[in-house]
């Protein structure tokens, strides 16, 4: 028999009695201890008011920078915080454990010596199920004083560059398309500005006072460095449900590494964003060409999206769209959202009946009347959370387990990175991101007794899909939740249909439901 070392219940079971029980009870400590220290602070300082003392120190840069090593030193100082010992001959080398006056100098000089700024921004798209992906796209920014530059890379290729420059008061804008071979420019009045070039190092080295929690230390780059997590929520009009994270290098003792987690997709509000800005330079010559807008010769002046459009529709054709109820997708994807466990029905070349948890999936897959072969798949991660913090899926792995009943064969594989079967929900919910793309609405219909309303939507919208393929997509007008999804497609043998339908939503599942089974006798088969 095959292990059901990673069930569901397993799953959980361990999460919540190691991860949850150990370090969440280490960290509410060591945040206590941070707590305490800062409110014996706070009953330590002048009488004088501590707003009008941070609005002067604020309108100097040296202050300034004074200012934030002392909170930092305030955080950085608490003697409980052996976490972060690195094991050094002396104690005056963990100068995070160490007073004010230590330290208070050497980072101050540091952070003001900043001219100009260099640093990677990437994007890692998390899904409501399975996994974590980073982008291919990835931007190097050069920020300067009053002006700015982003390359915009696919992979190790440059797509486009995009340049700000001041013109007296006003702001001149470029952007280069290398992919399109085009450009455009354009003048903001009044909107020349004068920005710090740290100055969104110093807004989270500021919020540090309001810190969560204390993150182990951990190495980027080579580089040893200690962080905070903060609930995006302590500042702006931020929603509960993101956190940002900020590391310093512990040598240099200067921001390594932003995290922010939890950011919304506006075309795929299943997935939430995480944006990494990471690869800082700090004392480096920028030259002055640098942020001197340069167009190549023979690049066309207009916007790169009206290039695509009309690409696309010489190459796809005429593209329709219909009118579809304001906030309907996000209705679909918030009742998806709350789902557990579902259970339903995909006739095709084959027929299937599909069963998935958050955790696990499982496909049955007929030969007339009787199962011809049954795959389970579990997944098991490190974080499970919709904001995920396993951002390189460095603790990933899928089991598939496969039974052939007609062989009386069985076959094991595992996988721990791409490419790799997906979770139904994460192809549900891709085909419902485009749900506000539809051609047409659909006559309402009774479906297995349930009122649906529908859409249909050229799969042409998405992809290289070609016209010939479509989508019909029907949910029930009271849950939002999917009826019947359609896929039809036409090849040279003819027209094809693929459905999936009888959906059970949130379905009580026999606790052996995701546990692989396979029969006394069966041989393993094994890899050519």
């Amino acid at each position: 028999m095959i292990s059901a070392k990673y069930t569901e219940s397993f799953i959980k079971d361990v999460y919540e009695k190691n991860v949850l029980s150990t370090s969440a009870k280490a960290d509410e400590r060591i945040l206590t201890n941070v707590r305490e220290t800062l409110e014996q602070t706070r009953n330590a300082r002048s009488v004088t008011s501590q707003p009008s003392i941070w609005r002067t120190v604020m309108e100097n840069r040296a202050a300034k920078f004074g200012m934030i090593a002392a909170v930092l030193a305030v955080i950085f100082g608490v003697p409980a915080l052996t976490l972060f010992s690195r094991q050094k001959n002396s104690a005056s080398d963990q100068w995070w454990l160490g007073p004010q006056a230590a330290w208070a100098g050497e980072i101050t000089a540091s952070l003001e010596s900043v001219k100009a700024l260099v640093y990677r921004e990437q994007p890692v798209f998390v899904k409501p199920f399975g996994s974590t992906h980073i982008s291919g796209n990835w931007t190097r920014c050069y920020q300067a004083r009053d002006r700015f530059r982003r390359d915009k890379y696919y992979h190790d290729k440059l797509v486009d560059v995009t340049w700000e420059v001041p013109d007296g008061n006003d702001l001149l804008h470029y952007m280069v398309s290398h992919e399109y071979e085009c450009y455009q420019e354009d003048r903001r009045q009044g909107a020349a500005y004068d920005r710090d070039p740290v100055e969104q190092l110093l807004f989270y080295v500021r919020l540090l006072h309001k810190a969560d929690r204390i993150l182990e230390s951990k190495l980027f780059d080579g580089k040893e460095c200690v962080g905070f997590e903060i609930s995006a929520a302590k500042y702006g009009n931020n929603p509960e449900g993101r956190i940002d994270r900020i590391w310093f290098d512990v040598e240099s003792k200067l921001p390594v590494r932003i995290e922010r987690h939890g950011l919304p997709l506006t075309n795929h509000p299943e997935e939430t964003l995480t944006l990494i800005q990471d690869q800082f330079e700090y004392h480096v010559d920028v030259p002055a060409e640098m942020f001197t807008p340069q167009i190549p010769g023979g690049y066309v002046n207009t916007h790169p999206d009206s290039i695509r459009k009309a690409r696309e529709k010489e190459e796809k054709g005429q593209m329709f769209f219909t009118e579809v109820p304001a906030g309907l997708k996000e209705q679909v994807i918030a009742a998806l959202e709350n789902v557990k466990t579902a259970v339903y029905r995909e006739a095709g070349p084959q027929t299937q009946k599909v069963y998935f948890s958050r955790y696990a999936w499982r496909i049955d897959v007929y030969a007339a009347d009787h199962v011809q072969c049954i795959t389970w798949y579990v997944v098991n991660k490190n974080d499970w959370g919709k904001t995920s913090f396993d951002f390189n899926d460095e603790g990933f792995r899928l089991t598939q387990t496969t039974v052939n009943y007609e062989d009386r064969a069985y076959r094991v594989s595992e996988y721990r990175g791409e490419p790799r079967p997906h979770h139904p929900m994460d192809s549900i919910m891709s085909l419902i991101g485009y749900l506000d793309r539809a051609d047409r609405q659909l006559d309402n219909m009774k479906i297995e007794g349930i009122d649906c309303l529908g859409f249909e939507l050229s799969a042409k919208k998405y992809g290289t899909n070609p016209d010939t393929m479509k989508h019909r997509l029907w949910f029930d007008v009271q849950t939002k939740l999917p009826v019947r999804m359609e896929w039809e497609w036409v090849q040279e043998d003819g027209s094809h249909t693929r459905v999936q339908d009888h959906f059970e939503w949130n379905r009580a599942l026999p606790d052996d439901t995701f546990v692989p089974k396979v029969p006394d006798g069966f041989v393993k088969e094994t890899d050519q």
